[in-house]
């Protein structure tokens, strides 16, 4: 380890504390280096006023932290947690990073070039290699929320006139979007959880965007509150067109049902499926 790399590896651990709300650093010093990674991953032994911890750091790997309160790891046994965590990250959780937006669907027409887009973002966190890719998968979040707030004003040209709203302004138009698609006061609360959503997404997308620090684990959690924001607004649109309406049991409130015809007669019959409550339904000409 070079006097360079030391004084740059002790600055990065402060910061890495800081950002964990762990301050008062009493010692640091590296216990054990290891090199199972074509390059040199060091342990540190580091004491703090909030306790005792190992950091796990080189140069080419993800820095991470572990306490040495609860239960004191041996230098090796840190590493060899770290080495675990490492291993999962490259041999499973990466595959899987094209499918984690996979339980959202972005259906809709008008929001497929945004689906295609946030899926290519997906796929792209198997071969990360510094910040800057993780800074591009950001801005392809914002880009998306962009093109939503985009596509929803030209759906609602008098709605965006009424309200002087911006084209650009994604905040400001699903705040009146969602008013309009979740109307009343009974979905007060649906619009209050909407609207947050919305403005997580917004600023955690401008967040990674503008930082150097951020990781993997970041860039997922953008990608899943953008894809959480583009699927609240579809589903919103589906209730506003009503297909919370749908008929349910009157007995036993279940949605599986089926409804068939009755022989001779104009009405239909509403059979279910759960409790095989029966009622004849008519139907007007």
């Amino acid at each position: 380890m070079t006097p360079e790399y030391r004084i740059n590896a002790e600055t990065q651990i402060k910061s890495y504390l800081l950002r964990n709300d762990i301050a008062g650093i009493k010692n640091m010093q590296v216990e054990r280096t290891f090199n199972d990674f074509d390059s040199e991953v060091h342990v540190w032994n580091v004491r703090t006023t909030n306790g005792n911890w190992w950091i796990v750091e080189s140069e080419d790997l993800p820095m991470s932290l572990y306490t040495q309160n609860d239960f004191y790891f041996s230098a090796d046994e840190a590493y060899s947690f770290h080495l675990g965590i490492i291993q999962r990250l490259n041999s499973r959780d990466q595959k899987n990073f094209s499918h984690i937006i996979a339980e959202l669907p972005l259906d809709i027409d008008y929001v497929k070039s945004i689906s295609r887009r946030l899926n290519k973002a997906a796929t792209t966190l198997n071969d990360v290699k510094g910040p800057e890719d993780i800074q591009a998968i950001g801005l392809t979040c914002r880009e998306s929320l962009i093109e939503l707030a985009r596509v929803l004003a030209q759906e609602n040209p008098d709605l965006i006139e009424r309200n002087n709203l911006k084209v650009a302004d994604f905040k400001g138009i699903t705040k009146s979007i969602i008013e309009m698609y979740a109307h009343g006061s009974s979905n007060s609360k649906v619009r209050k959880h909407c609207r947050d959503v919305m403005e997580a997404a917004w600023e955690n997308s401008s967040e990674v965007v503008h930082s150097s620090n951020k990781n993997i684990p970041d860039a997922k959690i953008c990608l899943l509150l953008t894809c959480t924001a583009v699927s609240l607004i579809q589903n919103l649109f589906f209730k506003y067109i009503g297909f919370d309406n749908e008929p349910k049991c009157p007995e036993c409130k279940s949605l599986n049902f089926r409804i068939s015809s009755k022989e001779n007669s104009n009405a239909m019959v509403f059979n279910c499926n759960e409790c095989n409550y029966e009622e004849d339904i008519s139907v007007t000409e």
